[in-house]
């Protein structure tokens, strides 16, 4: 009988331990449930009224939220043309799965209202002084003259100038792209690669360095859209044939525009920047100091092939007064903007070696400490 009442509690742990697995499940299933933004059913109700007997084919559209789509890009050199190949990365978290199905992809974004703030009236007014007579708290009172800070109004109205408020969308022109292949998309928010489009454009390669910060060249390839398609700002990946060389962001490209790819490090042009000559004559019986220096830069080509390198390079500016920039030179001759940004911009042939030089030659007036000379 003692067994018989062990076994009969040990069915009877079994059986609540069933039931409290089965409310479990049931708890989690409406805990899931309830973190979804949608129903677990959606249910349509149509009334049809027959004129006689037949097949009825009925077709349901309707607007689910959650639903998003961004572009993303491989953009790959291939001899002397650029292949761009656009994907739009679906994610949705509707609350209903859908399965492989056909997908249609706008690039149509509503245009915000827009709105222009008024200007604010911008006052130049002049620093008044305001007279007041008052007491000091001594043996024995005088009268004072208080110095008194701008008349509020004055203050008040000498606003600064009102930013303009607008909120605009660019206008372009919408397109639908039609995926080609039905894509699954669950709704879990993760996203999923739909091809979009690809094509191929002439591309214009030439080499970039900037040996006064390294010397490092990057191969560059300067792409315009000769495609219809107005592409959407996204990430690109870069590729030279079949190497990945790095990632890059692309803005808004309507068809015509021209964009310049950097497509990582070519070892094969070589780029050495020194210092060849220096020197600094101090001031003597209040005249002025000069400092001189001369740098060279040797480009070599060894991409067996031709080759355009743009070398990047600079020259001092000054800011006070009491220091000058005399003169700058160049060999060969090189742009020089107001900033003192310097570029050559150089044709090798390959297994050819240019020398470049940049003088520049800086007076600072006695007394003067120089901040930020280089060599």
């Amino acid at each position: 009988p003692q067994l018989a009442d062990v076994l009969a509690e040990q069915r009877a742990l079994l059986a609540d331990e069933s039931r409290l697995a089965d409310e479990q499940a049931r708890v989690e299933r409406e805990l899931s449930a309830l973190g979804r933004s949608g129903p677990d059913r959606t249910e349509i109700v149509v009334a049809v009224e027959p004129g006689a007997g037949g097949t009825v084919e009925l077709e349901v559209s309707y607007l689910v939220d959650g639903a998003t789509w961004e572009p993303r890009y491989d953009v790959r050199l291939a001899g002397g043309e650029v292949e761009i190949t656009w994907f739009g990365m679906v994610s949705q978290h509707s609350g209903e799965d859908w399965p492989a199905c056909e997908l249609r992809l706008s690039t149509a974004r509503p245009a915000a209202a827009v709105t222009i703030g008024d200007l604010e009236p911008w006052y130049l007014s002049e620093r008044q002084l305001a007279r007041t007579r008052g007491l000091a708290l001594a043996m024995e009172a005088m009268d004072a003259v208080v110095a008194g800070a701008p008349v509020a109004a004055a203050a008040a109205a000498a606003a600064p100038l009102a930013t303009l408020d607008a909120a605009v969308e660019e206008g372009v022109t919408a397109a639908t792209y039609v995926v080609r292949r039905p894509v699954a998309v669950p709704s879990d928010g993760s996203a999923h690669r739909a091809l979009v489009t690809s094509f191929r454009v002439p591309a214009a390669l030439d080499h970039v360095t900037a040996p006064v910060r390294s010397d490092d060249v990057y191969l560059r390839a300067t792409v315009t859209n000769t495609s219809p398609h107005t592409l959407r700002t996204g990430q690109a990946a870069l590729f030279h044939e079949t190497e990945f060389v790095g990632a890059t962001e692309l803005d808004v490209l309507a068809p015509g525009e021209e964009v310049e790819l950097a497509l990582g490090l070519d070892d094969r042009v070589r780029v050495r920047r020194e210092l060849v000559a220096r020197r600094v004559d101090k001031a003597f019986l209040g005249g002025a100091a000069r400092h001189e220096a001369r740098w060279r830069t040797t480009v070599a080509n060894h991409t067996g092939r031709p080759a355009t390198v743009t070398v990047l390079d600079q020259a001092p500016v000054a800011l006070a007064g009491s220091i000058r920039v005399l003169d700058v030179t160049t060999t060969p001759e090189a742009t020089v903007d107001d900033v003192g940004q310097v570029t050559w911009r150089v044709e090798l042939a390959e297994g050819e070696q240019v020398d470049l030089e940049l003088g520049v030659r800086v007076e600072v007036a006695k007394g003067t400490t120089m901040v930020g000379w280089r060599e």
